[in-house]
């Protein structure tokens, strides 16, 4: 019995291995139009994040995050991490925060284009697996670095971006900033559907106590 059950688990996480991360939601690159300030505190003295929505098709595990951005002043390369939270959809806007992402991994490279005169940098996360169900959310994000930092904007997908400014008038879309709606450049990649890899070890479980009955 117990090699049955030591067959059955290593099956399980053989097979979460081998899956590759998708895209689970993708905004598209940056178009150029536009880049919408995102700074940690301390930079004006206040904290300023960026959000935009995302639709999962099916229940999903989170595991990187990707973005192009421009630092002020400081080259590509400059920024150490990234504050990520989720909220709820509340009617096509910000809900409620639902999640804290536990950041395990940051990059940040520059890309030879530049943007308004500065060098875009292209940055990655990695996180710890954060399992979401199919539906409707909204993320939150500030870059951890030394100065003021800009979010690329690209073409409005879904609904348009918002901002959480402490020191602009707090959460507000971004037209109601800037004058123009806007999308943020963004990718979420992960495993789709988690628990059908459950489903699948639990699959085979059943079949090796089938075979040894």
């Amino acid at each position: 019995m117990k090699k049955v059950i030591l067959a059955a688990v290593g099956s399980t996480v053989m097979i979460s291995g081998v899956a590759t991360a998708d895209t689970l939601y993708e905004n598209g690159g940056p178009d150029g139009t536009n880049g919408y300030s995102n700074a940690t505190s301390g930079v004006f003295g206040a904290r300023r994040t960026v959000l935009d929505d995302f639709i999962l098709a099916e229940d999903s595990t989170v595991q990187d995050f990707h973005w192009n951005h421009l630092w002020n002043s400081f080259p590509p390369g400059s920024g150490v991490g990234l504050e990520l939270s989720f909220r709820s959809d509340a009617g096509g806007s910000p809900g409620v925060p639902i999640a804290t992402a536990v950041v395990t991994g940051y990059s940040e490279v520059a890309t030879g284009n530049t943007y308004f005169s500065r060098a875009e940098a292209a940055s990655w996360v990695t996180i710890e697996d954060l399992d979401l169900s199919a539906g409707h959310y909204w993320w939150e994000a500030t870059i951890v670095g030394p100065e003021n930092n800009f979010w690329l904007t690209t073409a409005v997908q879904d609904n348009e971006c918002w901002v959480n400014y402490d020191d602009l008038g707090g959460l507000q879309s971004g037209s109601s900033q800037f004058g123009a709606a806007a999308d943020m450049n963004f990718r979420l990649t992960g495993v789709p559907a988690p628990g059908a890899l459950a489903l699948i070890g639990l699959a085979g479980l059943a079949g090796s106590r089938r075979r040894r009955a």
